[in-house]
């Protein structure tokens, strides 16, 4: 009830208070993009802007964080907060503006597909609240192709690659792993670009690790190693090379390495291949894995985050959500 009475008071505050404004507040989803997979982080900006004659303090108040969001599903109803996110006092000079980077998915549970809005709330000194305009966006499943379950650490975790399009334009190939047991989610995060109708090869080596091979582009295609919470370690590009496109092969040891095509770094070329495919050769002539270069990783920082489902507790200690300019919130 008392979640009720706030978003009568918000909506109050929106349309009836404007003239008592100290600050604008404006939000915006990251990317301009309004499609989401289920389960990944869904980063929003907040634009503060300072509109009065003189410096201000954004800060919590007895407990009560200075800035909060409503979400609300199919434009009416209201999506339960699961915990409140706590930011740093924020100082605006006059006319002065600041941006805040906030992930709202370990915030709110919004675990099921459908439409949203979300709504940013600041909480002005003696003013009452400043409420930001409606920005939509939708939740969505996407198309699993492959799917393995591990144990590990004493649980089973289930690892999937998902195809989905965050954009009309562009199909990404993502990672989940998850314990549908303990209802957490340990990883959810973009690959990189995928043609729509190619399917990936995935396999496991002795340590857990997970390789990933996909077509990225016509006889290019991109090589992942993730940890066993899917956390990236490496990726590098490769070419399809004199018409033998690479492929992902395992040695009898089970340690796993790419087969033909060539490697693209920055020490190498097209026309070179990489030292790890030119000279180091295993049993049968079969080329060792080659040196990993820097990561290319498209996974945004703190994606690795775990999260709980509605009603669960996190299996692992999340860190304490924190914020400032051009901060995110865990």
């Amino acid at each position: 009830m008392r979640f009720l009475a706030v978003l009568g008071l918000i909506c109050f505050l929106a349309t009836g208070s404007r003239a008592l404004a100290q600050v604008s507040v404006n939000a915006q989803m990251t990317d301009e993009r309004s499609n989401f997979l289920l389960y990944e982080r869904v980063d929003m900006l907040v634009s503060v802007t300072n509109t009065t004659a003189s410096d201000i303090v954004l800060d919590n108040d007895e407990g009560h964080p200075w800035l909060s969001f409503v979400i609300c599903k199919h434009n009416t109803m209201p999506v339960r907060p699961e915990r409140q996110a706590r930011f740093k006092a924020l100082t605006l000079k006059v006319g002065e503006t600041k941006t805040l980077r906030v992930n709202l998915t370990p915030l709110f549970s919004f675990r099921e597909e459908g439409a949203y809005t979300a709504q940013a709330v600041v909480e002005l000194p003696g003013a009452g609240d400043m409420v930001s305009q409606e920005v939509p966006f939708n939740v969505q499943r996407g198309r699993p192709i492959w799917s393995e379950t591990r144990p590990v650490e004493g649980s089973e975790r289930v690892y999937s690659l998902i195809r989905f399009s965050p954009k009309p334009n562009l199909t990404e190939l993502y990672l989940r792993v998850e314990d549908p047991s303990q209802n957490v989610v340990y990883s959810n995060v973009g690959l990189g670009p995928m043609e729509a109708f190619i399917d990936p090869e995935a396999y496991f080596d002795p340590q857990g690790k997970l390789h990933v091979l996909h077509l990225i582009s016509m006889e290019t295609y991109l090589y992942t190693r993730t940890d066993d919470a899917g956390k990236v370690e490496h990726q590098g590009v490769f070419k399809t090379y004199e018409q033998i496109p690479p492929r992902l092969r395992k040695m009898n040891d089970g340690n796993v390495y790419v087969a033909g095509g060539i490697e693209e770094t920055q020490e190498t070329t097209r026309e070179t291949l990489s030292s790890g495919q030119r000279s180091a050769r295993g049993p049968g002539g079969v080329p060792e894995p080659s040196p990993a270069p820097a990561s290319i990783s498209t996974a945004p920082p703190d994606s690795n985050t775990p999260i709980s489902l509605p009603g669960q507790v996190p299996a692992a200690p999340a860190p304490a959500p924190a914020g400032g300019p051009q901060a995110s919130a865990q």
